[in-house]
Formats: structure tokens, C-alpha cells, sequence
């Protein structure tokens, strides 16, 4: 029997979507047991970098469903990386804060991303991974003001080499 050619290999979202499954793959295989994934980093780093911040600002920011908000922060708060504390500005709400043991954990957790990263982007020269971030980022500045560029706070300007200037068969 001869293999047919596979059109999902010609598909930049379905590439994608397997690149995610290698990450989360490889992660299990190199950190096994490890109980903090990624969402719960990404929480953890925005209060760090942005708070104290209200559950919900922290939801928003990131744009993580409330309700999933509510399991990860739990799970930092078990932890002991982030604590609820009244916000002093407002008694009916409680602000996010990261404790010194989540920051430590944070900063350790950074460099166990960086050693995934080195894993996962291993065949790629120092150029083609500069080039590979540029282009998810330019996509996702493109859908998602948070990534724009953080000179001018405006998703990079149009030009002939953007995908969507393209007609799909080129890619």
C-alpha cells in the first residue's frame, strides 16, 4: 500500500497544533510529576510582573475564563506561591500577590522553560529561532493587542510578506 500525501502537512495551524502536543509531551518526559503547568506559570508571572491584581484583572489581562482562574489560583494558593489579601483600597475585594517562595519557584521555573525550549528547538540555528519567534509573534500581535510591538503598542504594519497579503495555495 502507498502512503498518499498528507494535507494537513501543508496546514500552518495543524502543524501547530502538533508543535503544542511535542511541548507538552516532551515537558511531561523531561519535568515529570512536575504539578505547575504553563496556565499556572502565566498567572504566577502576570501577578508577579503586574499585581497585586484582582482575580479578575488577572483574568482579563490574560484572557483565561474566570472559572478556570478560580482552579489555577487555588493551586498557586496550595502551593504557597500566591496568597489573597484584601485589597486596601477596596475592603470588598481581594488583590493577588506572589509570596517569596512563588517568586523563587517562578524564577526557577523560567529556567526549566529555557532548558524545553533548548530541547524542543534544538534543530534550528540561534537565526531561524529569532525568525520563528518574530513571525508567532508578528501572527499573534496581529489577533491580540498584547502582543504587539512593545516600542510603538500597534501590531507591526502591513506589507507585501504577510501571510494574509498571500493567496492560501502559496504557502
Amino acid at each position: 500500500m502507498q502512503e498518499q500525501p498528507d494535507p494537513l502537512r501543508d496546514s500552518p495551524s495543524y502543524l501547530l497544533f502538533e508543535l503544542l502536543r511535542l511541548a507538552r509531551r516532551t515537558s511531561a518526559r523531561t519535568f515529570p510529576g512536575e504539578r505547575v503547568r504553563l496556565p499556572h506559570l502565566m498567572v504566577l508571572d502576570c501577578v508577579a510582573r503586574l499585581g497585586p491584581l484582582s482575580q479578575r484583572e488577572v483574568s482579563e489581562h490574560l484572557r483565561i475564563d474566570a472559572g478556570d482562574m478560580v482552579g489555577m489560583i487555588d493551586a498557586l494558593e496550595e502551593a504557597g506561591y500566591v496568597e489573597r489579601r484584601r485589597d486596601a483600597g477596596d475592603r470588598r475585594r481581594y488583590a493577588l500577590d506572589v509570596t517569596e517562595a512563588g517568586r523563587l519557584f517562578l524564577g526557577a521555573s523560567h529556567e526549566r522553560r529555557n532548558r524545553l525550549d533548548d530541547l524542543l528547538f534544538e534543530p534550528l540555528a540561534l537565526g531561524e529561532l529569532a525568525q520563528f519567534k518574530d513571525l508567532m509573534l508578528r501572527v499573534l500581535a496581529h489577533h491580540d493587542p498584547r502582543f504587539a510591538d512593545q516600542r510603538s503598542g500597534r501590531p507591526p504594519a502591513p506589507g507585501p510578506d504577510r501571510p494574509s497579503d498571500r493567496p492560501h495555495a502559496s504557502r
